[in-house]
């Protein structure tokens, strides 16, 4: 509310009362100027940084849950932009979280390729029977959408490459929901995990002849070194509406995005575009055509190629810290972390070219949080 007078004579006065309202979603901070000894005060509107590391603003949290309501589309195309436009693969565990390892690949070990003893049932189905791995190449991922029940869908990544040494067949599944039991799916096979891939413990156990039809967990030998030992997806709907995309989305940039060097980029399933891609990313359909690519031979770049291993596990170290002063239910920095992201997906159009600065700002974020985290543990 503003009184003007304006004073024409001694006689008449005119006052003009002006009501202004306004309605702005940004915040105001104080600024003073000292000009000629005299202090005068401006107000300068900030908006709210995306980029914003404080968990404390009840403003913030209570967007979070509209804002992935509403990027769902974009999220979607996002995720189909890292996968260079192929679809994910949809696993069904509405009767079951028990899935067979031959699901993901075809295992390797000897009891596999052995004939079956006759009181073990066979496959009577006539569908193909490979695995999604069998013909991914090296270097690659695929995403998985897991069906459950109640209309409930989560998100799984499926990574091959020569760097994964938990398992012969060197593929490895994220679950952010971590590898123990609040893990959304359990692997299980016909056969006992090798023996150089389990513990030394393990192998009086596995000296035992097991009665026909015996099944074995090997969970966490298919889910190292990619998930986190214990679940990151966590926190109440306000602070976490369902970031188990946003998890299996930063996982696949970090392996697209140069923390691979000494791999031949890209592949046909998943994959990492290099750089120089940029203007195949303009033809029809925006996204690259599938190329074969040479398999890289065995064992070269493995120095360099574990790196990208150590660096995401590091991450997820990061990641799974609680939050400074904050309660359990606000769930983890990589909550925080995740909303970051979301924000950035949904300040870019879904154009190839938003797509790619869309990319290029998480792998910014992911590399500070590592540059942070590497001098915290040097200066410990």
């Amino acid at each position: 509310m503003f009184d003007w007078k304006i004073c024409a004579t001694n006689t008449i006065t005119i006052t003009i009362t002006i009501t202004i309202t306004i309605r702005t979603h940004f915040y105001f901070t104080s600024l003073t100027i000292q000009t000629n000894r005299k202090k005068l005060k401006y107000f300068s509107h900030i908006q709210h940084s995306a980029q914003s590391n404080e968990t404390t603003d009840p403003g913030i949290m209570t967007n979070r849950a509209a804002l992935f309501q509403k990027s769902t589309r974009k999220n979607t195309e996002f995720e189909r932009y890292l996968c260079d436009g192929q679809e994910p693969a949809v696993l069904d565990a509405t009767t079951s979280k028990y899935i067979p390892l031959s699901y993901f690949v075809t295992p390797h070990t000897q009891a596999a390729a052995a004939p079956a003893p006759a009181s073990t049932p066979r496959r009577t189905s006539s569908r193909n029977t490979h695995g999604l791995a069998d013909h991914m190449p090296f270097e690659s991922f695929r995403l998985i959408n897991l069906q459950q029940r109640g209309n409930h869908a989560h998100s799984l990544v499926l990574f091959k490459s020569r760097a994964i040494t938990t398992n012969p067949e060197q593929i490895a599944i994220f679950e952010c929901n971590g590898q123990l039991q609040q893990s959304e799916i359990r692997v299980i096979h016909t056969s006992p995990p090798p023996k150089e891939y389990t513990d030394d413990s393990d192998s009086d156990s596995s000296e035992e002849e097991d009665e026909p039809g015996t099944v074995y967990d090997v969970t966490q030998l298919y889910f190292s070194p990619i998930s986190p030992k214990v679940c990151l997806n966590y926190g109440n709907d306000k602070y976490n509406p369902g970031y188990c995309g946003m998890f299996g989305m930063m996982a696949m940039v970090f392996f697209r995005g140069g923390f691979r060097r000494g791999f031949r980029p890209p592949t046909t399933v998943g994959g990492f575009r290099p750089p120089t891609t940029v203007a195949t990313l303009d033809r029809p359909g925006g996204f690259r055509p599938e190329t074969t690519v040479a398999p890289l031979d065995k064992g070269a770049g493995d120095a360099k190629g574990t790196r990208w291993i150590k660096k995401w596990t590091l991450l997820l170290k990061y990641m799974r810290q609680e939050i400074p002063d904050e309660p359990e239910c606000h769930g983890c920095m990589g909550t925080n972390l995740a909303a970051q992201v979301q924000e950035i997906i949904a300040a870019h159009p879904s154009t190839a070219t938003g797509h790619q600065q869309a990319e290029a700002e998480i792998i910014r974020i992911l590399k500070q949080v590592l540059h942070t985290t590497k001098n915290k543990r040097n200066n410990e």
